[in-house]
C-alpha cells in the first residue's frame, strides 16, 4: 500500500523497474532488472528484424527476414559500434517465386556467412555467401528441404535448429538440431529420423505452446547449449569428435510462458537468454543461478523499450537484443506491430 501511495509521484522508468521489481520477488524468480536503451533505428525495409552475427570487418550483421511485410524482400542490414545503419545484401531467391527469409547468421573463419533461409520445409535452405569486402559475389546452397531457424557455425560445421518436423509421427511435436559440415552442398533432407545430418531431437512437452527447439549456442569449452521453447528448458549437449552429440543434461529451466528465442553466451560462460513471448532477458550464470535482466510490458520499441526479443548478441560490451515486434495471441505480451522498427542494448560491464 505504501509503494502504491507514492509511485504515482515517480518518473515513468522508475516506477515501470519498481513494478516489475516487486512482481519478480512476488513470484520467487531473481532478477536484477535493468534499463534497456535504443542501440539503432532501423528503416523501414527492416520491419521485423531477427538474428546477429559479428562480421570481419567489427560491425554487426543483422537479418530481416521481414515477415511483417512479404512485398518487402530478406535484407541483410550492417550497423556500426555507433549504431549507424547501412544496407548490406539482399538474400537472393535462387530462381525460386518465394522471397527469401533469412534468419540465424554465422561468419566463418575466412568471412563467408551462413544463413537460415527459413522459407518453409519446401523451399528452406542453408545458404552460404560470400562477400568481396561489402558486395556479395556468391550463394551457394547447402542443405535444402529444412526450415531453418536459429544458426551457428563451429569448427567447420553448420549447426541449425528446426522448430518442427511434422514428417516425425510422434505423440508430441518433435524439433531437432541439423548439422552440416560447410564444404557440404545441394544436400536434400527428408525431415525425418532418418536424416544422417539430424544430431539432437526432442518433443515438446507443453500442450499449450508446442514449439521446439530454438536458439543455440556453444560455450568456451565447445559445448552446444539450445532451448525448447515451450517447455522452458535449457539443455547442454555434449559433443564428439566428429561434431555427434552424445550426451545431454539439463542444464537450466526459465518459464516455460516466457518462450526462450535466442541465446548467447558471454566470454566468462554467462548464458543470455531472450525471451519472446513476455519482452524479457534472462541471464544464466556459471553455477546455473537464473537472473532476469529484463521484464518490460506491452510497448512500441521508441526509446530502446525491448519489444519481442528474437535474438541476442555481446558486441561491444553490450547485450544487443532485435525487437521483432509481430507475433501475438494467448499467452504473447505483444498485441501489435508497428513502427519504429528499433535494436535494444543493455549494457553488461
Amino acid at each position: 500500500m505504501l509503494l502504491t501511495a507514492h509511485i504515482k509521484n515517480l518518473p515513468k522508468a522508475l516506477t515501470i523497474l519498481m513494478f516489475w521489481s516487486s512482481f519478480s520477488l512476488a513470484t520467487g524468480s531473481s532478477s536484477t532488472l535493468q534499463p534497456a536503451k535504443l542501440f539503432a533505428q532501423l528503416p523501414d525495409n527492416c520491419p521485423t528484424p531477427d538474428a546477429f552475427a559479428i562480421a570481419p570487418n567489427g560491425s554487426l550483421t543483422l537479418s530481416c527476414p521481414n515477415f511483417a511485410n512479404k512485398k518487402l524482400q530478406g535484407e541483410l542490414l550492417s550497423i556500426s559500434p555507433s549504431g549507424d545503419v547501412t544496407h548490406l545484401a539482399t538474400v537472393p531467391t535462387l530462381e525460386l517465386t518465394s522471397k527469401a527469409n533469412p534468419m540465424g547468421l554465422a561468419y566463418d573463419e575466412q568471412g563467408a556467412l551462413y544463413v537460415a533461409d527459413a522459407r518453409g520445409i519446401k523451399n528452406g535452405r542453408v545458404l552460404k555467401l560470400s562477400f568481396n569486402g561489402n558486395a556479395l559475389i556468391k550463394t551457394e546452397v547447402i542443405a535444402q528441404g529444412i526450415n531453418p531457424n536459429g544458426l551457428r557455425y563451429h569448427h567447420g560445421a553448420v549447426y541449425i535448429t528446426q522448430l518442427n518436423m511434422p514428417k516425425v509421427k510422434s505423440k508430441k511435436m518433435t524439433s531437432g538440431i541439423y548439422r552440416f559440415n560447410a564444404s557440404d552442398r545441394h544436400l536434400t533432407m527428408t525431415n525425418t529420423l532418418q536424416d544422417k545430418q539430424l544430431v539432437f531431437t526432442a518433443e515438446t512437452q507443453n500442450p499449450q505452446i508446442q514449439i521446439g527447439v530454438d536458439g543455440l549456442d556453444f560455450d568456451n569449452a565447445g559445448h552446444l547449449y539450445t532451448t525448447v521453447l515451450g517447455d522452458g528448458e535449457v539443455y547442454k549437449l555434449f559433443l564428439d569428435e566428429n561434431g555427434q552429440v552424445i550426451d545431454k543434461e539439463l542444464y537450466a529451466t526459465v518459464p516455460a510462458e516466457s518462450r526462450i528465442d535466442g541465446m548467447v553466451f558471454d566470454k566468462n560462460n554467462n548464458l543470455y537468454l531472450a525471451g519472446f513471448g513476455l519482452n524479457q532477458i534472462f541471464k544464466i550464470t556459471t553455477d546455473k543461478k537464473v537472473i532476469k535482466l529484463a521484464d518490460y510490458s506491452d510497448n512500441d520499441g521508441s526509446d530502446g523499450q525491448i519489444d519481442q526479443p528474437a535474438d541476442l548478441m555481446i558486441y561491444q560490451n553490450k547485450l544487443v537484443i532485435s525487437n521483432f515486434d509481430l507475433m501475438k495471441g494467448k499467452g504473447i505480451r505483444n498485441t501489435k506491430h508497428g513502427k519504429p522498427y528499433t535494436i535494444s542494448y543493455i549494457d553488461i560491464n
